[in-house]
């Protein structure tokens, strides 16, 4: 019953849920829903992979800095069944960087697969020296099966405060860029998981 309400929460309407169109770009449509603290943006789009690769793609937190924009580590902190803590730091222009852990969960729901992660800074490290620590990152992704299975429909949201001193506007301003390039970035690494 709790997956299936998790599935329904995450199946519904960005637009139904508050948040507005801003753009497309390669066949993402990106969304923003005002936040009172930071960033809150959704996306969708289609993968031409299946929905378990592109699922086993987003699970390989280690290999996430090779293709995540300005990730510059990720480390898998503890791993249990379907469950991970990741330790992760983010190397920004202009910024200090800025580090977290996230508690991440992931299951299915029929043949649709999902993945949601919130920040649990209490099950990693301390604060790296000269970062930044965030307290507020959470979001999820639904990825629904197309083209009987062989491609995938994904909806990612987020919300992120990125805490500390900076200009909002332009962390909104490029975190809506940047997720377009994330849809690219994982098309491209399925191929490694097929």
């Amino acid at each position: 019953m709790l997956k299936s309400l998790v599935l329904f929460a995450l199946a519904q309407s960005l637009t139904g849920e508050g948040f507005y169109p801003i753009g497309e770009h390669h066949g993402v449509k990106v969304f923003r829903k005002d936040a009172g603290a930071g960033i809150e943006l959704g996306a969708e789009g289609d993968i031409d992979a299946p929905p378990e690769v592109v699922l086993r793609v987003l699970t390989d937190y280690a290999s996430h800095p090779r293709w995540v924009h300005n990730l510059s580590e990720s480390r898998v902190i503890d791993k249990q069944g379907s469950s991970l803590d990741v330790y992760q730091r983010l190397d920004l222009p202009v910024l200090s960087d800025r580090d977290f852990t996230l508690h991440v969960t992931w299951g299915a729901e029929g043949d649709a697969r999902w993945l949601r992660f919130k920040t649990a800074n209490d099950k990693g490290p301390p604060p790296a020296p000269g970062a930044v620590r965030v307290s507020l990152h959470e979001g999820s992704w639904l990825l629904e099966p197309r083209d009987g299975g062989r491609a995938t429909h994904a909806v990612y949201r987020f919300h992120l405060d990125l805490a500390g001193s900076f200009p909002s506007w332009m962390g909104k301003g490029q975190a809506g860029k940047d997720v377009p390039n994330l849809f690219d970035n994982i098309r491209d690494q399925t191929r490694y998981y097929k």
